[in-house]
């Protein structure tokens, strides 16, 4: 049907199988081979599947309700069977409004054989037990990130899904965000040169509850993370050599629980690439999100988006329109391109080019979690960290540290 897998209104600005930069824009197409290359032109071979996927959706809050947008915009290709939510009353009104089955566990739904995806998008804590139980049960799954705070257990997650040969993807949306995926494309076609220096910049707003942040794992954890996983898409996947990190925290309602809102990295990778972020969880003037990429001709730079691109001038000076309120607004196109392709994925099967792609990029996960917690790491330390390191010997260094031990002398790499 050509009606198939077309943005519904509330998702504007992307129609699939139109997501490469316009032509007025485009400096460069994608690189051939890539996973964009590959996966787009399934979203129009779908359209013509006779397959409807059969959804559980755990996790009923704030990304878990994109995600059933989602889900409610691509009605001749997904159909939500098992609404899960630890609050009964929610997961019964999700349920109740989607014509399908309410529960508080994922076993009934993981049973079902009419499943054929999980999206896990519960509380952080819980993603890797989901992860795993869905995977055991041969589902293909779709989840929110991380896929653990542990780089072991991200590995054995990555590795039971190879095993298994099973459609996995952790959802980092900014990578299906237009305005990064147009910086990435011209960055790969040789716009600016060999790459040289990456920054990042990534405030949220509003602050989260408190109660979200205690489960979230940390600010390097739920939000930095965001940054590296962009850092590892733009730079080619290489592992940074070493990492510096410094922050502070200004709210005491977040120092509370021994948390950062504030925090300031710096990473050195072996080719000679420099990366920077700086990240907040608070921007009084709303949500921002900007990329630079510096290179040997030149720089790629991706803005933050506006309300709208309306300027007014007058004879008083230039007025702005205010930047998007918080993430929802900024990525409600994302989250729906991603599982869209998600779904274009699942259909194309296991012996496609854009599966095999997706089975080595995954591997990208243990990586970015080990960047996450040498950076965290880092901090705590008051050091900079390689690597490189041993995890469990940092842990012991921290807590010599934390016990008021002498520091024992290190011979490392400096940046």
């Amino acid at each position: 049907s050509s009606s198939r897998l077309v943005c519904s209104t509330h998702c504007p600005v992307l129609a699939l199988g139109s997501l490469a930069p316009q032509s007025s824009l485009a400096m460069a197409e994608p690189r051939a081979g890539s996973k964009e290359d590959v996966v787009r032109p399934l979203l129009e071979e779908v359209r013509g599947s006779q397959k409807k996927y059969g959804v559980a959706l755990v996790g009923l809050g704030r990304s878990g309700n994109f995600h059933l947008t989602s889900i409610k915009s691509m009605p001749e290709l997904t159909k939500l069977l098992w609404a899960i939510d630890t609050n009964e009353e929610v997961a019964k009104k999700v349920a109740a409004e989607s014509g399908a089955k309410w529960a508080t566990s994922l076993d009934q739904a993981l049973d079902d054989p009419a499943v054929d995806i999980v999206i896990i998008a519960s509380t952080t804590d819980t993603h890797f037990s989901f992860i795993m139980r869905s995977l055991k049960a041969n589902k293909a799954i779709f989840a929110e990130k991380p896929i653990s705070h542990e780089v072991h257990e991200v590995q054995e997650a990555v590795d039971l899904a190879k095993s298994k040969d099973l459609p996995f993807v952790c959802g980092y949306q900014r990578r299906s965000d237009l305005n990064f995926r147009t910086l990435k494309n011209q960055l790969e076609a040789g716009a600016i040169g060999e790459l040289r220096v990456v920054k990042s910049c990534s405030r949220d707003n509003p602050v989260p509850p408190i109660d979200y942040l205690r489960t979230s794992g940390g600010i390097f954890q739920d939000m930095l993370i965001h940054d590296f996983d962009m850092q590892e898409w733009l730079t080619g996947g290489e592992l940074p050599e070493s990492v510096v990190a410094i922050g502070h925290c200004f709210d005491p309602e977040i120092e509370k629980i021994k948390d950062l809102d504030t925090v300031a990295v710096l990473i050195k990778y072996k080719s000679g690439i420099c990366a920077m972020i700086d990240t907040c969880r608070d921007a009084a003037y709303g949500y921002d999100q900007r990329v630079e990429a510096f290179g040997s001709k030149g720089m790629l730079t991706a803005k933050n988006e506006m309300t709208s691109g309306v300027e007014l001038a007058t004879v008083a000076g230039h007025l702005m329109p205010p930047a998007m309120w918080s993430f929802p607004q900024r990525y409600k196109d994302a989250y729906f391109v991603e599982l869209s392709e998600f779904v274009a994925l699942v259909d194309a099967g296991t012996g496609s080019d854009a599966h095999k792609l997706e089975q080595k990029e995954m591997m990208r996960h243990p990586r970015v979690v080990r960047t996450a917690t040498c950076a965290e790491y880092s901090w705590k330390l008051g050091r900079q960290v390689l690597l490189s390191e041993d995890l469990a010997m940092l842990e012991k260094e921290l807590k010599a540290k934390e016990a008021g031990e002498p520091a024992a002398k290190k011979s490392r790499t400096e940046c």
